[in-house]
């Protein structure tokens, strides 16, 4: 870069780097006294590369007084160094361009002071009469087309101006998102061929720190006009809807500032985004979240890698959580923020704007199988467990400080339940209404998904046990059988029981584990956990139960075709395989019920059970039949075979014993 000193004698010096060669090389400077200077291309100088050919044009400013007005002017425009006293500052046409109108008001309003500073004058004349010549028709030009919001690719550089505040919803998740413009220039590469690159920058955070971090965005090369707001990117005063936009966007930062500053739970119901390795790098996939999700990007950092996708750009500029933000920056947060799916149980980046407080189900509990007496004592259990663990929404209950249950510290402050039963009983539920009813979210994972190899295992148990402590999950494990088989004469199995049973005595938080075993189960586990419920077959009461929860709000609709004595027959004759049988059956009914535009009612349910079969993938135990009649024939019938079957039976036994007696 060509860098201008001046000798003790005011002599210009050129210093040039052997890259760069110069024409005549020409500066701003204050005139002498009584002398004013006329000529334009004594101002600026042409760089000249070794090809002799021009390749760019460098502003010099000699005058103190227009460098000091300039530094007003494109004050936080990146690339600009008015810092040194002892050398003129160096800058593009472009800059002095977008300081056109600025300066034009800065020399009106010296004219009007009662002893305006000539010089000053005369150094702002000379600076304008150089945009006027040089840059006249652009000028023009540009004005034509922003009247009707349109911009050409060959007039971006004029467009986009340092220090602007952009406007862009090119992103996975199509949100709104502002960022300040760092730098922009025209290149060309193979991927992106030629092309207006305009870097910019936003407050994000990393899965490490809070700062400010820079992205790119490339606006290929078009013909003609285009509209500005067709555009990636564009300077946020060309939006149409900005003063309307300016509050949704302060109020969404300040609550990404909120988000990023401990572990909360949120609901969340739309497109979230993931990293995924696609051939040889990683890209940003599409997919849908729903449900409840936890927002940490810290932990996202721990358990992903520093090559993830969704951890850049990193920060350059480091930020204190704690600052005080201008509203222009808090506009500029981050439309995402980093956190886990506990459905999908996918790490991902979920929209700021999309994420909702969650409405906990005070009534889940109620909708539980049990008998009156063991639900009122694990309520009670689950309500004490969730104030001695000092959580924040039992702060206005009075209880004794919790101490450790065993004599090593750290032992012993869990709450483990074992749940037994055939599926379809009621575990899983169970283990909602436990998170339900303590205000946490719920973990659930099945044993297969800890993998069946030893260290592995080990590994990824400690790494679900740390997660749920520290997130405040109520931990639920399915199918947990292989960590609870009493322990044989098989080393492996025997290493992956007392893995678990090691692992879950340290564990301070809550754990459900479901299984189909209800004995032969290792006694070291027994003395581990505060209690176990098994649950036997649903019987008539119970299935009537299910099938209310599932079509309670029809039951209570008028216009419902639907009856509490439809329930009833539905419990004593359509025998159903369990629970979540019942929940598909009621699920299937009401979208086709919807899709028809007309009440549930009790004809389309029995049709739907007895046409398909199957009902969500499960089989149904006992032949449905359409009418009481019918299945009342139907079991006479069967009773007439069976005596026939019977009869036959004897008959046969006589007759041998008949021949059997005539030999």
């Amino acid at each position: 870069m060509v860098k201008q000193l001046a000798t003790e004698a005011g002599t210009p010096l050129l210093k040039q780097t052997p890259e760069v060669d110069t024409g005549k090389k020409h500066q701003i400077k204050t005139p002498k006294e009584n002398q004013r200077i006329y000529r334009v291309d004594q101002f600026y100088s042409r760089i000249i590369n070794a090809k002799g050919l021009p390749t760019g044009v460098i502003v010099d400013i000699r005058s103190p007084k227009l460098a000091a007005v300039l530094k007003q002017i494109l004050q936080g425009a990146e690339g600009l160094d008015f810092s040194s006293a002892d050398q003129s500052p160096e800058i593009s046409p472009e800059a002095l361009f977008f300081a056109w109108e600025d300066l034009k008001v800065h020399k009106e309003e010296e004219l009007l002071k009662k002893q305006p500073d000539h010089q000053l004058v005369d150094d702002l004349s000379v600076a304008l009469e150089y945009l006027e010549v040089d840059h006249g028709s652009t000028h023009s030009e540009l004005k034509v087309l922003l009247t009707d919001n349109l911009i050409n690719y060959r007039l971006l550089n004029r467009f986009f101006k340092p220090g602007d505040i952009l406007y862009s919803e090119k992103n996975e998740l199509n949100e709104r998102q502002v960022l300040k413009l760092v730098s922009a220039t025209y290149d060309e590469d193979e991927r992106h061929g030629k092309h207006y690159a305009v870097n910019a920058k936003l407050i994000l955070h990393d899965a490490e720190y809070l700062g400010w971090g820079e992205t790119r965005f490339f606006l290929q090369e078009f013909e003609g006009n285009m509209k500005i707001t067709d555009l990636d990117v564009f300077p946020f005063s060309h939006h149409p809807a900005k003063s309307s936009i300016e509050a949704t966007l302060i109020e969404r930062g300040r609550r990404f500032m909120d988000l990023i500053q401990k572990p909360v739970c949120k609901w969340y119901g739309a497109v979230a985004v993931r990293s995924e390795p696609v051939g040889f790098e990683m890209r940003e996939v599409r997919f849908m979240a729903s449900k409840r999700v936890m927002i940490d990007p810290q932990r996202f950092g721990v358990h992903n890698s520093s090559r993830d996708k969704l951890r850049k750009p990193g920060v350059r500029d480091r930020i204190s959580p704690s600052s005080q933000f201008a509203d222009g920056d808090i506009m500029c947060c981050s439309h995402r923020v980093l956190g886990f799916s506990f459905e999908e149980k996918k790490w991902g980046a979920f929209a700021v704007s999309k994420l909702q407080e969650i409405t906990w189900n005070k009534t889940a509990f109620d909708k539980v199988v049990l008998p009156t007496k063991k639900l009122s004592l694990v309520r009670d259990l689950i309500i004490s467990h969730r104030v001695q663990t000092n959580d924040k929404d039992s702060d206005h209950l009075d209880f004794p400080e919790q101490g450790d249950d065993d004599i090593i510290k750290g032992k012993g402050q869990g709450l483990v339940g074992l749940l037994s039963g055939n599926p379809g009983v009621g575990k899983t539920l169970t283990a909602e209404a436990v998170a339900e009813l303590s205000h946490r979210p719920l973990y659930a994972i099945s044993a297969g998904e800890l993998g069946s190899e030893i260290e592995y295992m080990d590994r990824r148990l400690v790494e679900v046990l740390n997660i749920t402590r520290s997130w405040n999950c109520v931990l639920l494990i399915d199918e947990a059988d292989v960590f609870l088989h009493r322990r044989g004469t098989d080393l492996a199995s025997n290493a992956v029981v007392s893995i678990f049973l090691r692992r879950l005595e340290y564990f301070q938080g809550v754990a459900i584990l479901t299984t189909n075993r209800k004995v032969d189960i290792d006694p070291a586990f027994m003395s581990r956990i505060h209690f176990k419920l098994h649950y036997s077959d649903l019987g008539f009461n119970a299935v009537l139960q299910v099938w209310r929860t599932f079509l309670s709000k029809e039951i209570a609709d008028a216009k419902s075709a639907i009856s509490e004595d439809d329930l009833q027959h539905l419990a004593k004759e359509y025998k159903l395989s369990g629970r979540e049988q019942i929940k598909n059956a009621a699920f299937c009914a009401k979208s086709i019920s919807r899709t028809r535009n007309e009440p549930l009612s009790f004809e389309l349910v029995r049709d739907l059970i007895d046409n398909l079969g199957y009902v969500g993938g499960g089989r149904i135990e006992k032949k449905i039949l359409r009418s009481k009649g019918q299945y009342a024939r139907t079991k006479a019938q069967k009773h007439r075979e069976w005596r026939r079957t019977k009869v036959f039976a004897v008959k046969a036994k006589q007759s041998y014993r008949a021949r059997k007696d005539s030999r």
